[in-house]
């Protein structure tokens, strides 16, 4: 059946897992069907491909059934800015429990870029960091949880990057834990999405990342107003996933969709030069060309 299965992908379309020779199983996450037997979409072969879009960088797939709907430019190394942020939420929700306590350094408090708020000292659960981590794409909240789950941030980035080695990621290194510009920090499309994958396996990212805002509060009463970086959300069916942009990275952008039918697709943009514009393009002709 296998085989039958595989055989039936590169007929008809590229398949997410065939080219990643499979995706690796985790116990904290239910992946038990993350290659499915399901109905293949159909191409409507009128619709060709979509309007230009700016990003050098682009791949989308049914989640379902993970054939690729399109691709351009999938394997290329680029910045990927605070798409990186995916892979520390990652190990920590495989690693820690939501309702852990962590106290926050002065360090992680006082984080360059993009910040949630945090306050050196404060108390604070893993859960309520990670509403901070994916909706204000906080860099504080980044480095208090790597700290918390490593001891240090340089521990944190070398589980990231055993951790890219485990899932098959092959064309990603990590240098910090945020995704600020660094020479040595990198990813492709298709490593985002193959992670990207992983990740919606647990409910709780499905929960954070469709808020468009949020209030989430320290064990003191510290009060934390949240405004989602992805102005998609609602439109198209969107429901999440991760910004980032940078200088060297441009913007970026993965996005988990669900068209009128419930069927669920994942989009990445990379050095784009109109993230949200170019999502919406995409999203829209894939609606439109396949049917399932």
């Amino acid at each position: 059946m296998f085989e039958s299965l595989i055989s039936l992908l590169l007929a008809s379309t590229l398949s997410l897992s065939s080219l990643t020779g499979g995706l690796t199983h985790e116990a904290v996450f239910d992946e038990t069907s993350l290659l499915s037997v399901s109905k293949l979409p159909a191409h409507n072969k009128e619709l060709v491909s979509p309007a230009p879009m700016s990003a050098a960088s682009i791949l989308a797939i049914d989640v379902n059934t993970e054939s690729i709907l399109y691709e351009k430019n999938s394997y290329a190394v680029r910045s990927i800015a605070s798409l990186t942020k995916l892979m520390t939420a990652y190990i920590v929700l495989k690693e820690n429990d939501p309702s852990e306590i962590v106290t926050v350094s002065a360090a992680a408090a006082g984080a360059e870029g993009s910040r949630m708020g945090l306050q050196s000292g404060e108390k604070i659960s893993i859960k309520n960091l990670l509403y901070g981590l994916f909706i204000e794409s906080g860099n504080d909240a980044a480095n208090a949880l790597a700290e918390n789950n490593a001891g240090s941030q340089a521990a944190f980035i070398e589980k990231m990057n055993a951790e890219a080695k485990n899932l098959g990621l092959e064309n990603t290194h990590y240098a910090n834990t945020t995704g600020l510009d660094n020479d040595a920090a990198y990813s492709t499309a298709h490593d985002l999405l193959v992670l990207s994958v992983h990740l919606i396996q647990d409910p709780s990212v499905r929960e954070i990342v469709n808020n468009a805002t949020a209030e989430v509060y320290g064990e003191n009463g510290e009060v934390h107003k949240l405004t989602n970086t992805n102005i998609l959300l609602g439109e198209l069916g969107i429901e999440g996933l991760k910004t980032g942009t940078t200088l060297k990275a441009g913007e970026c952008l993965v996005a988990l969709a669900k068209n009128p039918e419930g069927h669920e697709i994942l989009t990445v943009v990379l050095a784009s030069q109109h993230r949200f514009t170019d999502t919406k393009i995409l999203v829209d002709w894939i609606y439109r060309a396949f049917t399932w």
